[in-house]
């Protein structure tokens, strides 16, 4: 017959009579425990041996000189723990009993009936681990109802970014479509030349705002391809210049020779911001310097092995540096976890580091972070070096040469004006006969009126009644085969699947009308 191993248990006793502890030493024993145990007689005893070690059960005699076992209750109780407190008397009356148990006691055994003490032991911490079990559940619920809330509060980011984008890239492209115009009527030599590049140059800059404001406020398949990693940290630079204030020094060390990485140039930019909005956040009275910079490493079989089990060689190394307050050990253990943050309530969310270490791990690269108190810190990226792809011709056919329209009429729908007004001149410009609609119902109507008189047509995406899905779904009806392209200041994947699935030629980014309206007209009348 073989006998079950007796379960670890760590008891506190609080007794002034070694033999009485003793014996409920023997008492748990028989009972199946194997109990590991300390014993104390006073208050500061008592209190120091709480709050220095880890307990399972305090079992304390109620009767004791000088010190009795309500106060032993009360300075248990202090310490907010939740284990057993069992009293073993053998004077306690029941009166007596009824009262320590609403004073916070667990049970109470007679020291002349020690058998007892082991099952009221074994029940209560059952009842203390139900407990626990049941404190952390709501711990868990508080946390999943955080996540839900922050993803909800995304998605409605998400959905204001969407049509601020689509309402702010509107204005982009008349400003940066009359620019265009401008320059080409002014001539190369005209004073005023100097103005409008300057109103051109803020536009791209306003443009490049609104592209990052999207692709972080949504969820975007990840779309890795070999590129230098020095252009990206460049347009970063630029971003960050526009963020940052005046009393931040951004440094910028990148090697001259150029670096090439499998990677998602939205997702490396978006890691870099995170990385340097942190660095802006932990400097002292928002004042200091931060770091940004490339180079390339190789790393040996016990530096990849440190960085989580990477692969030995080559690598493009980023890292972000800052003169901030740094980091002591138990924080930097935890700066990747989900919701973990520094920060006072209703300042971070915590999901900035677990997003940045998603994003790195996901492009099979590493992260070290070097850190100390007062000292600042540095985060330390490690990406995968590639090979450059061979410079062969990848552009577009609409790119390079473009040619010139030989009178093709285009009808161009769109609600907003001054894009109608733009637009036509472009396409005019181009050498193509336009008309032109605002409204999207009056302008399917057009084309049932007249079918065979338009070679192609541009229509806007978002329109009050009716979207340029559903123009290209009706001119489909009307003359299958009539090129449409759709144009929009927000394009999802969602909006690309669907103008796939019914046949649209291709999707334009309205704030790059003024460079790529006529060459995409060009290229898809040609492909005709």
């Amino acid at each position: 017959m073989t006998h079950q191993p007796h379960r670890p248990i760590k008891v506190l006793f609080v007794e002034d009579s070694e033999d009485d502890a003793r014996l409920a030493l023997r008492a748990l024993k028989r009972a199946g425990f194997d109990p590991g145990h300390r014993r104390v007689q006073d208050a500061q005893a008592l209190l120091g041996a709480l709050r220095d070690e880890r307990w399972d059960a305090v079992i304390s005699d109620f009767s004791m000189p000088g010190f009795t076992g309500i106060d032993a209750l009360n300075v248990f109780r202090t310490t907010g723990l939740d284990v057993p407190f069992i009293f073993v008397s053998g004077t306690i009356g029941e009166e007596t009993a009824v009262t320590a148990m609403k004073a916070g006691a667990s049970d109470y055994v007679m020291k002349l009936d020690l058998r007892r003490l082991g099952p009221a032991l074994e029940r209560e911490l059952q009842q203390a681990t139900i407990r626990a079990e049941r404190r952390q559940a709501e711990i868990d619920l508080r946390k999943y109802e955080a996540q839900l809330r922050h993803a909800q509060k995304m998605e409605s980011i998400g959905t204001l970014a969407g049509g601020i984008a689509h309402d702010f890239n509107n204005i982009l492209g008349a400003i940066l479509g009359n620019t265009a115009l401008a320059r080409e009527e002014l001539g190369d030599h005209h004073p005023a030349l100097v103005n409008i590049e300057e109103i051109h140059k803020a536009g791209l800059r306003a443009r490049d705002l609104v592209r990052q404001i999207l692709a972080f406020s949504r969820n975007q398949p990840q779309e890795l391809r070999i590129q230098s990693l020095q252009p990206i940290i460049e347009e970063t630079h630029k971003l960050l210049h526009a963020t940052l204030p005046a009393r931040v020094v951004l440094e910028v060390a990148v090697c001259d020779t150029p670096l090439y990485a499998r990677a998602d140039a939205t997702q490396v930019q978006q890691v870099l911001m995170n990385l340097c909005t942190n660095a802006w956040h932990a400097l002292p009275d928002g004042v200091g310097r931060i770091g940004v910079g490339l180079d390339a490493v190789r790393l040996d079989a016990d530096g990849a092995a440190a960085l989580g089990g990477l692969v030995p060689g080559r690598y493009a190394h980023l890292w972000v540096s800052d003169t901030g307050v740094g980091m002591d050990a138990a924080t930097r253990a935890r700066i990747f976890e989900p919701f973990f943050t520094t920060k006072p309530v209703g300042q971070g969310t915590g999901l900035g580091l677990s997003v940045v270490h998603g994003i790195v791990t996901a492009h099979a690269g590493g992260i070290a972070v070097d850190s100390r108190p007062g000292d600042g810190s540095t985060f330390h990226l490690y990406l995968p070096a590639c090979t450059p792809v061979a410079p062969a011709d990848a552009r577009p056919a609409h790119e390079g040469e473009v040619r010139r329209g030989q009178g093709e009429h285009v009808l161009y729908v769109d609600d907003d004006e001054t894009m109608v007004l733009v637009a036509s001149r472009l396409l005019q410009r181009a050498g193509y006969q336009v008309s032109t609609q605002s409204d999207a119902r009056a302008a399917i109507e057009f084309v049932r009126a007249q079918p065979k008189a338009f070679d192609l047509i541009v229509t806007d995406f978002n329109m009050p009644g009716c979207t340029g899905l559903e123009v290209a779904r009706a001119v489909a009806a009307i003359r299958p085969g009539l090129p449409v392209i759709i144009s929009s200041g927000h394009l999802t994947d969602d909006l690309r699947s669907e103008a796939s699935a019914i046949g649209v030629r291709s999707l334009l980014e309205k704030e790059n009308t003024f460079v790529e309206l006529c060459p995409l007209v060009a290229h898809v009348l040609g492909e005709g």
